[in-house]
Protein backbone atom coordinates (compact mmCIF):
# COMPACT_ATOMS: atom_id res chain seq x y z
CA UNK A 1 0.00 0.00 0.00
CA UNK A 2 3.13 2.63 0.73
CA UNK A 3 4.67 1.33 -2.82
CA UNK A 4 0.99 1.99 -4.52
CA UNK A 5 0.73 5.95 -2.66
CA UNK A 6 4.63 6.75 -3.84
CA UNK A 7 3.91 5.74 -6.93
CA UNK A 8 0.49 7.75 -7.12
CA UNK A 9 2.38 10.31 -5.43
CA UNK A 10 5.44 10.15 -8.26
CA UNK A 11 3.23 10.21 -11.19
CA UNK A 12 1.19 13.74 -9.96
CA UNK A 13 4.29 15.16 -9.48
CA UNK A 14 5.60 14.18 -12.68
CA UNK A 15 2.39 15.76 -14.33
CA UNK A 16 2.56 18.95 -11.98
CA UNK A 17 5.83 19.46 -13.41
CA UNK A 18 5.57 18.62 -16.97
CA UNK A 19 4.40 22.73 -17.36
CA UNK A 20 7.31 24.55 -17.10
CA UNK A 21 10.28 24.12 -18.53
CA UNK A 22 12.32 25.77 -16.30
CA UNK A 23 10.66 24.48 -12.99
CA UNK A 24 10.99 21.08 -14.57
CA UNK A 25 14.88 21.38 -14.35
CA UNK A 26 15.17 23.27 -11.12
CA UNK A 27 13.20 20.31 -9.77
CA UNK A 28 15.08 17.42 -11.65
CA UNK A 29 18.59 19.04 -9.73
CA UNK A 30 16.70 19.03 -6.40
CA UNK A 31 15.47 15.57 -6.90
CA UNK A 32 18.53 14.13 -8.24
CA UNK A 33 20.42 15.07 -5.35
CA UNK A 34 18.20 14.34 -2.68
CA UNK A 35 18.16 10.48 -4.11
CA UNK A 36 21.98 10.84 -4.54
CA UNK A 37 22.06 12.30 -0.56
CA UNK A 38 19.31 9.48 0.29
CA UNK A 39 21.80 6.46 -1.01
CA UNK A 40 24.68 7.57 0.43
CA UNK A 41 22.87 7.94 3.94
CA UNK A 42 21.84 4.21 3.27
CA UNK A 43 17.93 5.21 3.21
CA UNK A 44 17.74 2.72 -0.20
CA UNK A 45 13.85 3.00 -0.25
CA UNK A 46 13.13 6.51 -0.29
CA UNK A 47 16.18 6.84 -2.50
CA UNK A 48 14.81 4.98 -4.88
CA UNK A 49 11.37 6.72 -4.78
CA UNK A 50 13.33 10.34 -5.60
CA UNK A 51 15.33 8.45 -8.41
CA UNK A 52 12.15 7.09 -10.06
CA UNK A 53 10.26 10.93 -9.22
CA UNK A 54 13.66 12.29 -11.32
CA UNK A 55 13.61 9.69 -13.85
CA UNK A 56 9.61 9.82 -14.47
CA UNK A 57 9.71 13.42 -15.20
CA UNK A 58 12.60 13.48 -17.03
CA UNK A 59 10.64 10.95 -19.80
CA UNK A 60 8.02 14.16 -20.61
CA UNK A 61 11.17 16.12 -21.25
CA UNK A 62 13.81 13.65 -22.55
CA UNK A 63 15.98 16.68 -24.26
CA UNK A 64 15.93 18.60 -21.22
CA UNK A 65 17.13 16.40 -18.75
CA UNK A 66 18.89 13.66 -20.25
CA UNK A 67 21.68 13.86 -17.96
CA UNK A 68 19.74 13.83 -14.47
CA UNK A 69 17.65 10.70 -16.90
CA UNK A 70 20.47 8.14 -17.46
CA UNK A 71 21.87 9.13 -13.50
CA UNK A 72 18.61 8.62 -12.28
CA UNK A 73 18.33 5.30 -13.81
CA UNK A 74 21.93 4.34 -12.91
CA UNK A 75 21.64 5.23 -8.94
CA UNK A 76 18.29 3.20 -9.38
CA UNK A 77 20.07 0.42 -10.68
CA UNK A 78 22.82 0.40 -8.35
CA UNK A 79 20.00 0.81 -5.47
CA UNK A 80 18.41 -2.38 -7.10
CA UNK A 81 21.79 -4.40 -7.76
CA UNK A 82 22.41 -3.39 -3.60
CA UNK A 83 19.28 -5.47 -2.53
CA UNK A 84 19.93 -7.95 -4.82
CA UNK A 85 17.50 -7.03 -7.19
CA UNK A 86 19.17 -8.21 -10.35
CA UNK A 87 16.48 -8.23 -12.76
CA UNK A 88 15.38 -4.78 -12.07
CA UNK A 89 18.64 -3.57 -11.92
CA UNK A 90 19.97 -5.02 -15.15
CA UNK A 91 16.73 -3.87 -16.89
CA UNK A 92 17.15 -0.37 -15.54
CA UNK A 93 20.89 -0.59 -16.84
CA UNK A 94 20.17 -2.46 -20.35
CA UNK A 95 16.78 0.92 -20.75
CA UNK A 96 20.31 3.47 -20.33
CA UNK A 97 22.53 1.30 -22.63
CA UNK A 98 19.40 0.69 -25.57
CA UNK A 99 19.21 4.90 -25.00
CA UNK A 100 22.64 6.09 -25.16
CA UNK A 101 23.34 5.70 -28.10
CA UNK A 102 20.26 7.73 -29.81
CA UNK A 103 21.30 10.82 -27.34
CA UNK A 104 24.78 10.45 -28.14
CA UNK A 105 25.65 9.61 -24.49
CA UNK A 106 28.84 8.24 -24.29
CA UNK A 107 29.40 8.31 -20.34
CA UNK A 108 26.07 6.79 -19.78
CA UNK A 109 26.92 4.03 -22.22
CA UNK A 110 29.90 3.20 -20.74
CA UNK A 111 28.84 3.24 -16.78
CA UNK A 112 25.89 1.20 -18.15
CA UNK A 113 28.10 -1.49 -19.79
CA UNK A 114 30.15 -1.60 -16.72
CA UNK A 115 27.56 -2.41 -14.15
CA UNK A 116 25.96 -4.67 -16.79
CA UNK A 117 29.01 -6.46 -16.83
CA UNK A 118 29.55 -6.89 -12.89
CA UNK A 119 25.38 -8.43 -13.10
CA UNK A 120 26.61 -10.82 -15.93
CA UNK A 121 28.89 -11.81 -13.98
CA UNK A 122 27.60 -12.32 -10.65
CA UNK A 123 24.45 -14.16 -12.68
CA UNK A 124 27.12 -16.13 -14.33
CA UNK A 125 25.53 -14.75 -17.85
CA UNK A 126 29.54 -14.68 -19.12
CA UNK A 127 29.00 -14.18 -22.85
CA UNK A 128 26.83 -10.84 -21.58
CA UNK A 129 29.58 -10.28 -19.45
CA UNK A 130 31.92 -10.30 -22.09
CA UNK A 131 30.24 -8.26 -24.68
CA UNK A 132 29.61 -5.98 -22.08
CA UNK A 133 32.78 -5.19 -21.06
CA UNK A 134 34.14 -4.74 -24.77
CA UNK A 135 31.05 -2.23 -25.20
CA UNK A 136 32.63 -0.50 -22.31
CA UNK A 137 36.69 -0.77 -23.41
CA UNK A 138 35.62 0.29 -26.94
CA UNK A 139 33.55 3.85 -25.48
CA UNK A 140 36.32 4.36 -23.32
CA UNK A 141 38.77 4.28 -26.18
CA UNK A 142 37.08 6.19 -28.12
CA UNK A 143 36.26 8.91 -25.66
CA UNK A 144 39.31 10.01 -22.84
CA UNK A 145 37.60 9.27 -19.55
CA UNK A 146 39.13 10.56 -16.29
CA UNK A 147 40.87 7.58 -14.55
CA UNK A 148 38.66 8.20 -11.30
CA UNK A 149 36.19 6.68 -13.77
CA UNK A 150 38.04 4.28 -15.65
CA UNK A 151 39.68 2.33 -12.26
CA UNK A 152 39.00 -0.91 -12.96
CA UNK A 153 37.68 -1.12 -16.22
CA UNK A 154 40.65 -3.69 -17.10
CA UNK A 155 40.36 -5.96 -14.19
CA UNK A 156 36.18 -5.97 -15.42
CA UNK A 157 37.27 -6.97 -18.84
CA UNK A 158 39.92 -9.50 -17.99
CA UNK A 159 37.26 -11.24 -15.45
CA UNK A 160 34.77 -11.34 -18.55
CA UNK A 161 37.03 -12.54 -20.74
CA UNK A 162 38.29 -15.42 -18.54
CA UNK A 163 34.56 -16.11 -18.01
CA UNK A 164 33.53 -16.16 -21.60
CA UNK A 165 36.70 -18.58 -22.20
CA UNK A 166 35.62 -20.74 -19.44
CA UNK A 167 32.04 -20.88 -20.67
CA UNK A 168 32.99 -22.00 -24.17
CA UNK A 169 35.82 -24.25 -23.56
CA UNK A 170 38.29 -22.07 -24.69
CA UNK A 171 42.47 -22.15 -23.43
CA UNK A 172 43.70 -19.57 -21.38
CA UNK A 173 46.95 -17.98 -21.88
CA UNK A 174 49.28 -18.03 -19.19
CA UNK A 175 49.52 -13.98 -19.20
CA UNK A 176 45.89 -14.11 -18.82
CA UNK A 177 46.00 -16.57 -16.13
CA UNK A 178 48.62 -14.46 -14.23
CA UNK A 179 46.37 -11.60 -14.61
CA UNK A 180 43.54 -13.51 -12.91
CA UNK A 181 46.00 -14.55 -9.95
CA UNK A 182 46.74 -10.90 -9.51
CA UNK A 183 43.48 -10.18 -9.22
CA UNK A 184 42.41 -13.21 -7.02
CA UNK A 185 44.90 -11.50 -4.18
CA UNK A 186 43.21 -8.56 -4.88
CA UNK A 187 42.22 -6.16 -2.10
CA UNK A 188 38.93 -5.67 -2.82
CA UNK A 189 36.56 -8.91 -2.10
CA UNK A 190 33.85 -8.59 -4.48
CA UNK A 191 36.61 -8.72 -7.29
CA UNK A 192 38.76 -11.38 -5.64
CA UNK A 193 35.50 -13.77 -4.77
CA UNK A 194 34.56 -13.32 -8.85
CA UNK A 195 38.30 -14.25 -9.37
CA UNK A 196 38.64 -16.74 -7.16
CA UNK A 197 35.50 -18.73 -8.41
CA UNK A 198 36.37 -18.89 -12.19
CA UNK A 199 40.05 -19.66 -10.95
CA UNK A 200 38.17 -22.48 -9.34
CA UNK A 201 36.18 -23.51 -12.06
CA UNK A 202 38.60 -23.48 -14.78
CA UNK A 203 40.49 -25.43 -12.46
CA UNK A 204 37.84 -28.30 -11.75
CA UNK A 205 36.96 -28.32 -15.47
CA UNK A 206 41.02 -28.59 -16.70
CA UNK A 207 43.44 -30.34 -14.34
CA UNK A 208 40.72 -31.15 -11.33
CA UNK A 209 42.87 -29.38 -8.84
CA UNK A 210 41.14 -27.71 -5.98
CA UNK A 211 43.94 -24.60 -4.90
CA UNK A 212 42.07 -22.27 -5.03
CA UNK A 213 38.31 -23.56 -3.50
CA UNK A 214 39.16 -23.01 -0.02
CA UNK A 215 40.22 -19.86 -0.26
CA UNK A 216 36.71 -19.02 -3.10
CA UNK A 217 34.69 -20.39 -0.24
CA UNK A 218 36.26 -18.50 2.25
CA UNK A 219 36.09 -15.22 0.57
CA UNK A 220 32.48 -16.27 -0.67
CA UNK A 221 31.24 -16.66 2.89
CA UNK A 222 33.20 -13.28 3.73
CA UNK A 223 31.24 -11.41 0.81
CA UNK A 224 28.14 -12.51 2.01
CA UNK A 225 28.65 -11.77 5.53
CA UNK A 226 29.32 -8.22 4.24
CA UNK A 227 26.52 -8.27 2.25
CA UNK A 228 23.96 -9.99 4.49
CA UNK A 229 25.46 -7.44 7.42
CA UNK A 230 24.63 -4.70 5.54
CA UNK A 231 21.22 -5.47 4.42
CA UNK A 232 20.64 -5.63 8.06
CA UNK A 233 21.82 -2.53 9.02
CA UNK A 234 19.97 -1.36 6.38
CA UNK A 235 16.94 -2.94 7.24
CA UNK A 236 17.37 -1.69 10.59
CA UNK A 237 17.58 1.56 9.27
CA UNK A 238 14.45 1.21 7.24
CA UNK A 239 12.50 -0.39 10.36
CA UNK A 240 13.95 2.95 12.12
CA UNK A 241 12.87 5.31 9.78
CA UNK A 242 9.78 3.52 9.77
CA UNK A 243 8.92 3.52 13.02
CA UNK A 244 9.97 7.60 12.96
CA UNK A 245 7.62 8.00 10.48
CA UNK A 246 4.53 6.10 11.74
CA UNK A 247 5.22 8.10 15.26
CA UNK A 248 5.09 11.05 12.73
CA UNK A 249 2.07 9.71 11.18
CA UNK A 250 0.11 9.04 14.67
CA UNK A 251 1.49 12.64 16.06
CA UNK A 252 -0.33 14.29 12.89
CA UNK A 253 -3.33 11.89 12.95
CA UNK A 254 -3.60 13.01 16.68
CA UNK A 255 -3.54 16.51 15.51
CA UNK A 256 -6.29 16.02 12.42
CA UNK A 257 -8.22 14.02 15.12
CA UNK A 258 -7.92 17.03 18.06
CA UNK A 259 -8.88 19.74 14.36
CA UNK A 260 -11.54 17.56 13.27
CA UNK A 261 -13.23 17.30 16.59
CA UNK A 262 -12.61 21.21 16.84
CA UNK A 263 -14.36 21.87 13.89
CA UNK A 264 -16.94 18.93 14.54
CA UNK A 265 -17.69 20.96 18.11
CA UNK A 266 -17.53 24.52 15.77
CA UNK A 267 -20.02 22.78 13.63
CA UNK A 268 -22.10 20.93 15.97
CA UNK A 269 -22.37 24.41 18.01
CA UNK A 270 -23.48 26.17 14.45
CA UNK A 271 -25.76 23.41 13.73
CA UNK A 272 -27.48 23.65 17.06
CA UNK A 273 -27.34 27.76 17.32
CA UNK A 274 -28.79 27.50 13.33
CA UNK A 275 -31.62 25.49 14.73
CA UNK A 276 -32.27 27.57 17.44
CA UNK A 277 -32.30 30.55 15.22
CA UNK A 278 -34.43 28.78 12.87
CA UNK A 279 -36.67 27.79 15.82
CA UNK A 280 -37.14 31.09 16.79
CA UNK A 281 -38.03 32.08 12.92
CA UNK A 282 -40.34 29.50 12.68
CA UNK A 283 -41.97 30.99 15.88
CA UNK A 284 -41.91 34.08 14.53
CA UNK A 285 -43.45 33.21 10.83
CA UNK A 286 -46.40 30.85 12.69
CA UNK A 287 -47.50 34.17 15.44
CA UNK A 288 -47.38 36.33 12.00
CA UNK A 289 -49.44 33.81 10.12
CA UNK A 290 -51.65 33.83 13.31
CA UNK A 291 -52.09 37.58 13.31
CA UNK A 292 -52.59 37.40 9.30
CA UNK A 293 -55.12 35.04 9.80
CA UNK A 294 -57.38 37.08 13.02
CA UNK A 295 -57.07 39.82 10.63
CA UNK A 296 -58.38 38.33 7.82
CA UNK A 297 -60.97 37.01 9.90
CA UNK A 298 -61.86 40.23 11.15
CA UNK A 299 -61.69 41.58 7.98
CA UNK A 300 -64.52 39.16 6.90
CA UNK A 301 -66.63 39.87 9.97
CA UNK A 302 -66.59 43.40 8.92
CA UNK A 303 -67.30 42.92 5.23
CA UNK A 304 -69.97 40.23 6.01
CA UNK A 305 -71.81 42.60 8.65
CA UNK A 306 -71.48 45.46 5.99
CA UNK A 307 -73.42 42.94 3.70
CA UNK A 308 -76.09 41.91 6.40
CA UNK A 309 -77.04 45.85 6.84
CA UNK A 310 -77.21 46.25 3.16
CA UNK A 311 -79.29 43.06 3.24
CA UNK A 312 -80.99 44.64 6.28
CA UNK A 313 -82.12 48.18 3.92
CA UNK A 314 -82.97 46.02 1.39
CA UNK A 315 -85.50 44.04 2.73
CA UNK A 316 -87.00 47.19 4.36
CA UNK A 317 -87.23 48.33 0.84
CA UNK A 318 -88.46 45.55 -0.64
CA UNK A 319 -91.12 45.32 2.41
CA UNK A 320 -92.01 48.91 1.49
CA UNK A 321 -92.47 47.91 -1.60
CA UNK A 322 -94.65 44.62 -0.71
CA UNK A 323 -96.96 47.16 0.82
CA UNK A 324 -97.12 49.17 -2.22
CA UNK A 325 -97.79 46.55 -4.66
CA UNK A 326 -100.71 45.39 -2.02
CA UNK A 327 -102.41 49.03 -2.22
CA UNK A 328 -101.96 48.47 -6.38
CA UNK A 329 -103.33 45.15 -5.76
CA UNK A 330 -106.13 46.84 -4.09
CA UNK A 331 -107.21 49.40 -6.65
CA UNK A 332 -107.08 46.58 -9.62
CA UNK A 333 -109.47 44.51 -7.65
CA UNK A 334 -111.32 47.38 -7.33
CA UNK A 335 -111.49 48.35 -11.13
CA UNK A 336 -111.45 44.44 -12.14
CA UNK A 337 -115.10 44.42 -10.17
CA UNK A 338 -116.24 47.68 -12.27
CA UNK A 339 -114.78 46.25 -15.61
CA UNK A 340 -116.40 43.13 -14.81
CA UNK A 341 -119.87 45.22 -14.48
CA UNK A 342 -119.36 46.86 -17.86
CA UNK A 343 -117.55 43.89 -19.90
CA UNK A 344 -121.19 43.19 -21.18
CA UNK A 345 -121.85 46.44 -22.23
CA UNK A 346 -118.13 46.27 -23.88
CA UNK A 347 -118.99 43.19 -25.77
CA UNK A 348 -122.43 44.91 -27.29
CA UNK A 349 -120.55 48.07 -28.31
CA UNK A 350 -118.10 46.24 -30.10
CA UNK A 351 -120.39 44.26 -31.90
CA UNK A 352 -121.86 47.42 -32.80
CA UNK A 353 -118.68 48.70 -33.82
CA UNK A 354 -118.22 45.46 -35.84
CA UNK A 355 -121.31 45.64 -37.75
CA UNK A 356 -121.02 49.17 -38.75
CA UNK A 357 -117.42 48.30 -40.25
CA UNK A 358 -119.31 46.03 -42.02
CA UNK A 359 -121.42 48.17 -43.21
CA UNK A 360 -118.90 50.46 -43.77
CA UNK A 361 -116.52 47.88 -46.24
CA UNK A 362 -120.02 47.28 -48.07
CA UNK A 363 -120.96 51.23 -48.80
CA UNK A 364 -117.27 51.84 -49.64
CA UNK A 365 -117.14 48.64 -52.21
CA UNK A 366 -120.71 50.00 -53.61
CA UNK A 367 -119.26 53.24 -54.37
CA UNK A 368 -116.35 52.00 -55.97
CA UNK A 369 -118.77 49.98 -58.29
CA UNK A 370 -120.74 52.86 -58.46
CA UNK A 371 -117.73 54.69 -60.02
CA UNK A 372 -116.75 51.90 -62.07
CA UNK A 373 -120.21 52.20 -63.20
CA UNK A 374 -121.04 55.74 -63.93
CA UNK A 375 -117.20 55.85 -65.49
CA UNK A 376 -118.32 53.49 -67.98
CA UNK A 377 -121.62 55.01 -69.05
CA UNK A 378 -119.77 58.45 -69.24
CA UNK A 379 -117.30 57.07 -71.84
CA UNK A 380 -120.48 55.37 -73.28
CA UNK A 381 -122.03 58.86 -73.67
CA UNK A 382 -119.13 60.16 -75.05
CA UNK A 383 -118.50 57.70 -77.37
CA UNK A 384 -121.44 58.85 -78.74
CA UNK A 385 -120.45 62.14 -79.74
CA UNK A 386 -119.33 63.48 -82.55
CA UNK A 387 -115.61 64.40 -81.79
CA UNK A 388 -115.84 61.10 -79.18
CA UNK A 389 -116.70 58.84 -81.48
CA UNK A 390 -113.48 58.43 -83.21
CA UNK A 391 -111.12 58.84 -80.26
CA UNK A 392 -108.51 56.00 -80.22
CA UNK A 393 -108.67 54.65 -76.75
CA UNK A 394 -108.71 50.85 -76.03
CA UNK A 395 -112.57 50.42 -75.05
CA UNK A 396 -114.26 52.53 -77.44
CA UNK A 397 -116.68 49.82 -78.99
CA UNK A 398 -116.27 52.26 -82.81
CA UNK A 399 -113.02 50.69 -82.98
CA UNK A 400 -112.16 53.81 -84.91
CA UNK A 401 -109.10 53.53 -88.03
CA UNK A 402 -106.22 56.07 -88.53
CA UNK A 403 -107.97 57.45 -91.14
CA UNK A 404 -110.82 58.91 -89.08
CA UNK A 405 -108.77 60.05 -86.21
CA UNK A 406 -106.10 61.49 -87.93
CA UNK A 407 -106.51 65.90 -87.51
CA UNK A 408 -109.53 64.79 -85.89
CA UNK A 409 -109.35 68.00 -83.60
CA UNK A 410 -106.32 69.86 -85.55
CA UNK A 411 -108.73 73.21 -85.42
CA UNK A 412 -109.99 75.55 -82.95
CA UNK A 413 -113.28 74.72 -83.59
CA UNK A 414 -112.70 70.95 -83.33
CA UNK A 415 -111.05 71.55 -79.85
CA UNK A 416 -114.18 73.75 -78.70
CA UNK A 417 -116.09 71.16 -79.73
CA UNK A 418 -114.17 68.41 -77.85
CA UNK A 419 -114.07 70.46 -74.55
CA UNK A 420 -117.92 70.76 -74.77
CA UNK A 421 -118.15 67.20 -75.17
CA UNK A 422 -115.94 66.40 -72.14
CA UNK A 423 -117.73 69.50 -69.92
CA UNK A 424 -120.99 67.29 -70.80
CA UNK A 425 -120.08 63.99 -70.30
CA UNK A 426 -117.58 64.22 -67.14
CA UNK A 427 -119.43 66.81 -65.01
CA UNK A 428 -117.22 70.17 -66.18
CA UNK A 429 -114.28 68.43 -65.87
CA UNK A 430 -112.54 71.03 -68.10
CA UNK A 431 -114.18 73.72 -67.24
CA UNK A 432 -113.40 73.09 -63.82
CA UNK A 433 -109.59 72.07 -64.63
CA UNK A 434 -110.00 75.90 -66.16
CA UNK A 435 -111.06 77.42 -62.93
CA UNK A 436 -108.19 75.76 -60.58
CA UNK A 437 -105.44 76.25 -62.72
CA UNK A 438 -106.04 79.33 -64.53
CA UNK A 439 -102.30 79.79 -66.28
CA UNK A 440 -103.65 76.90 -68.88
CA UNK A 441 -104.20 77.67 -72.41
CA UNK A 442 -106.90 76.05 -74.16
CA UNK A 443 -104.07 73.23 -75.55
CA UNK A 444 -103.55 72.50 -72.75
CA UNK A 445 -106.87 71.78 -71.31
CA UNK A 446 -106.95 69.71 -74.68
CA UNK A 447 -103.65 67.89 -73.94
CA UNK A 448 -105.03 67.04 -70.21
CA UNK A 449 -108.03 66.21 -71.11
CA UNK A 450 -106.42 63.84 -73.64
CA UNK A 451 -104.18 62.25 -71.36
CA UNK A 452 -106.99 61.92 -68.91
CA UNK A 453 -108.36 59.07 -71.53
CA UNK A 454 -105.70 57.30 -71.81
CA UNK A 455 -104.84 58.14 -75.79
CA UNK A 456 -101.16 57.18 -76.69
CA UNK A 457 -98.62 59.91 -77.58
CA UNK A 458 -98.81 59.28 -81.08
CA UNK A 459 -102.16 59.15 -81.56
CA UNK A 460 -102.27 62.14 -79.87
CA UNK A 461 -99.65 63.58 -82.68
CA UNK A 462 -101.88 62.38 -85.13
CA UNK A 463 -105.62 63.82 -83.83
CA UNK A 464 -103.26 67.40 -83.11
CA UNK A 465 -101.28 67.08 -86.16
CA UNK A 466 -97.92 67.59 -84.21
CA UNK A 467 -94.85 65.23 -83.93
CA UNK A 468 -94.56 62.81 -80.96
CA UNK A 469 -91.40 64.86 -79.14
CA UNK A 470 -93.89 67.79 -79.42
CA UNK A 471 -96.28 66.23 -77.34
CA UNK A 472 -93.95 64.93 -75.21
CA UNK A 473 -92.61 67.99 -74.34
CA UNK A 474 -96.34 69.24 -73.91
CA UNK A 475 -96.77 66.72 -71.28
CA UNK A 476 -93.57 67.51 -69.52
CA UNK A 477 -94.55 70.57 -69.16
CA UNK A 478 -98.09 70.55 -68.04
CA UNK A 479 -96.78 68.13 -65.02
CA UNK A 480 -94.61 70.59 -63.89
CA UNK A 481 -97.18 73.61 -64.16
CA UNK A 482 -99.75 71.12 -62.17
CA UNK A 483 -96.94 70.08 -59.59
CA UNK A 484 -96.27 73.87 -58.80
CA UNK A 485 -99.96 74.00 -58.77
CA UNK A 486 -99.99 71.84 -55.81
Amino acid sequence: MKIYFKTSAIIILSLLFTNCRKESTSYLQRAYEEAVKLHQEGNLNDAVFYYQLTALNCQYHPEDSLTYWWKAMCGQGEVWRQKNFLDRAQTDFETVLQNAPKYRLDTAEYIASRKLTLIALERQHYDKAYSYAMRAWKTAAKKQFPETMTDGQENERILAGFACALNNGQAVSDTVFGQMEKLAASPSLELRTTALKLLSLYEMQGSGKRSHLSQYIENENEYWNRRFQSFTDASESEKKQLIAERDAIAAEQKNTLFISLTIFTLLLGGSLYAMADHRRKHELDRIRLILNQKEQTIHFLETKQENSEKLLSQLKEKEKRMVELERRAQKLNEMQRLLGDRKEDTKKVTRQLEDLNTLKDQIQQKEKEWETTEQQLRNRLLYHMEIGRNLPTADNPNKPTPKEYTNLIATEEKKILFLKEIDYCFNNFASGLKKITPNLTMHDVVHCCLFRLGIRTSDIAAMCSLTNSTISCRRKRLEAKMEAKT
